[in-house]
């Protein structure tokens, strides 16, 4: 369990309170941090603090200042693997410290020491063309193979797809949510996120029963874009949620990209209109390369048998079956299979779900 400071138990304490508003949170913080008997410090500032957030906030302030309640607020994290960093903490990201209203509190899953990596952000529409989505595919795998670390959300469409490129390539990746972690949504990528977390991270500012709400989202993306040195949008429309996180990343002075869409296509209104009032054009994956000064790793050579050819050339029309594969080539699974084991070592194939397999690489010769 890891252990906090005192200024940092004051802040989650607070924080767990969900009836206050994020202003009376910083004011109490301001009054209390670092004192030694904080019941003893909301009887003094009674008269104040009522009139800031009303009696009945403050009675459930007054009542919750002891010890039991500060155990069973740790306890509920530990519990849900939760790991909390303030902004008292040493391991705060800076990033996030030089925006206006920084999270008080990160709840986290998973790797913390990415909060202060070489982030990049990737967002877009939940409702995308398919070409979005291989655009997505596309400069997400560049930028994890060169070093980036991915931030995006958690919807359907470009932002699923950012994740779930960088679980196949066992690279770590930031999925920031819009509520707590007990009310994942949409719920259906929660086993995405539980992924994620195991090889990335998953964080929120909000405690762990607070259910996701309309609002959140938009307030929720300039954490996204606060913890980026720069931000792609791939897809949205006119009055797309997305353009809530462009808006943060200027604000913020953040490098800001965009992909160019053709006259009337509807989901790529607001990519051309930011690349209008001044975001870089970007229409493939190397001018973000370029604009950093990273120089793109050339993939790795590999002398192929004569067998890994045919399997290659199979897959090239879709992941197969390794009984199928074995069909194909009227070879017995035993044969085939340290075939198949030596193309994942080189990251030529990946395994996809129950003895499926398909190309990983589509640049190998014919």
């Amino acid at each position: 369990m890891r252990k906090y400071l005192n200024s940092e138990l004051c802040l989650i304490w607070l924080d767990s309170f969900l009836g206050l508003e994020y202003k009376h949170k910083q004011t109490l913080y301001g009054l209390i941090n670092g004192k030694a008997d904080i019941k003893e410090l909301l009887i003094k500032g009674k008269d104040y603090i009522v009139t800031e957030i009303g009696e009945s906030e403050y009675s459930t302030l007054l009542n919750s200042a002891n010890a039991d309640y500060f155990h069973y607020v740790l306890e509920q994290l530990e519990i849900r693997g939760i790991t909390a960093i303030t902004v008292e903490s040493d391991d705060y990201p800076e990033s996030l410290l030089n925006i206006p209203q920084p999270p008080l509190v990160l709840y986290c899953k998973g790797n913390t020491d990415l909060l202060s990596a070489n982030n990049f952000s990737i967002v877009g529409s939940r409702k995308s063309l398919p070409l979005s989505i291989n655009v997505a595919i596309s400069y997400s795998e560049t930028l994890l193979e060169n070093g980036f670390t991915l931030v995006t959300g958690i919807a359907e469409g470009v932002d699923s797809t950012v994740l779930e490129t960088a679980v196949k390539k066992s690279k770590p990746a930031i999925s920031v949510i819009a509520g707590g972690f007990d009310n994942i949504y949409p719920a259906s990528n929660a086993s995405l996120l539980n992924k994620v977390a195991e090889i990335g991270l998953v964080i929120t500012e909000y405690p762990p029963e607070v259910k996701p709400m309309p609002f959140h989202f938009p307030i929720r993306n300039r954490i996204i874009a606060g913890l980026s040195k720069g931000t792609l949008i791939v897809s949205g429309a006119m009055k797309s949620g997305t353009l809530y996180t462009a808006e943060y990343a200027e604000e913020y002075g953040r490098d800001l990209f965009a992909v160019p869409y053709s006259v009337g296509v509807f989901s790529g209104e607001g990519c051309n209109d930011l690349i209008k009032r001044g975001a870089m054009l970007t229409d493939k994956p190397q001018d973000i390369l370029e604009y950093y000064g990273v120089e793109k790793k050339d993939k790795i050579e590999v002398e192929l048998t004569p067998e890994q050819k045919e399997i290659i050339a199979l897959l090239r029309g879709g992941e197969m079956h390794v009984e199928k594969i074995c069909s194909a080539l009227n070879k017995r699974i035993f044969e085939i299979t340290p075939v198949l084991a030596m193309l994942e070592i080189n990251k030529i194939v990946v395994k996809n779900g129950t003895n499926f397999y398909g190309l990983a690489r589509l640049d190998l010769e014919e």
